[in-house]
């Protein structure tokens, strides 16, 4: 298992390196077809190449406790990637090679060439366990898999199942570890420049896309207080790093109801900031609600499973479980979607 570790380790590096041709060619080809910009990219990779590059991997399988003994050896897993984030599904299959498990990986279409060439790297390393990847469901025909991750909505989760049951790729015995977190809160008790950079940060990286990105902020100010300089952080964000996608027409319609009812707001042309503590349903919009630590418990709780983390950017909040706000769009290999982790979920 140390050597399967240390060759899983090497090739991910190796994966990662500047000179890296195919890893050029893959995000090349993926700005080319408009599927991300190249600065989202860029951060991914970098932030990827940082946590490697630091020990990560093998920091991980030891807080695992990966093993002669303890592994997942032998397990088929089938990994349903999403492809709404650049290399979103890069932790669960990192995660399951280096458990040891069989790794079977149907890689989203919006996402094809960036996590292909990570993987082609992984089979080209002569581990012990198999690795295959395609963009087509049906590819796992008869695949019987021991587990499944799969991350999306709610709403996907059932046709999903009867699609692989139709193709049997799973079977009753089957283990569905399933993620459906939407987004993540933040509570913002200052207006220090690099406070309002890391939340500008986690807000707006990805246009707001992925279950880590920031769609409510509760602060104790109220919006017009802090709209203007705000403002000014998030041109300065969007001046290095260009949204790609962008909103549809209901946008402007929602910036019209809250005229009339007298909502407070501020229109960025691409995103629209609103003064509310309603579920956040639409893309491109950040929610801003005035209020205290209690305010945070109150939408975890109301909110619910949707929520996947809380970020603070000061002292912890009594009852609910933390991280810091310039953690969010950086997080450490081994976090936890939903809190399960990837590893502990294919050893339970």
């Amino acid at each position: 298992m140390k050597s399967h570790i240390s060759k899983v380790s090497q090739a991910t590096r190796k994966w990662l390196q500047p000179y890296n041709q195919s890893l050029k060619k893959a995000i090349d080809k993926t700005v080319e077809e408009g599927l991300f910009s190249f600065e989202d990219i860029k951060f991914q990779i970098r932030t990827l190449k940082q946590k490697v590059d630091s020990g990560q991997i093998e920091e991980w399988a030891k807080r695992a406790e990966l093993s002669e003994i303890k592994n997942s050896v032998g397990q088929k897993v089938l990994c349903l990637h999403a492809g709404n984030l650049p290399l979103v599904g890069f932790q669960d299959a990192l995660g399951t090679i280096l458990s040891g498990a069989d790794y079977y990986g149907k890689l989203s279409k919006k996402d094809p060439y960036l996590l292909s060439g990570f993987l082609k790297m992984m089979d080209e390393a002569h581990l012990d366990n198999q690795i295959q990847y395609s963009t087509e469901l049906a590819d796992f025909k008869d695949l019987q898999a021991d587990k499944v991750l799969f991350a999306g909505s709610e709403e996907s989760v059932d046709p999903v199942k009867e699609k692989l049951f139709k193709l049997n790729a799973v079977n009753d015995n089957t283990e569905f570890v399933i993620r459906t977190a939407k987004f993540s809160i933040a509570y913002l008790d200052n207006e220090e420049p690099d406070t309002l950079r890391d939340m500008i940060e986690a807000v707006f990286r990805y246009g707001g896309k992925g279950c880590r990105s920031v769609a409510v902020i509760v602060s104790p100010f109220t919006l017009s207080k802090v709209k203007c300089h705000f403002t000014d952080y998030v041109e300065e964000f969007w001046l290095n790093n260009p949204q790609l996608k962008k909103p549809k027409e209901n946008l402007v319609y929602q910036f019209a109801f809250n005229k009339a009812i007298e909502r407070d707001q501020a229109w960025l042309d691409d995103f629209l900031v609103q003064e509310t503590d309603d579920f956040p349903d639409q893309e491109f919009v950040l929610n801003w609600v005035v209020g205290d630590h209690d305010k945070v418990k109150e939408l975890k709780s109301r909110f619910g499973n949707s929520v996947q983390t809380v970020y603070r950017t000061g002292e912890s909040i009594d009852g609910i479980k933390t991280e810091f706000l310039s953690n969010a769009q950086t997080p450490d290999l081994w976090w936890e979607p939903d809190g399960i982790g990837v590893i502990d979920s294919l050893l339970r």
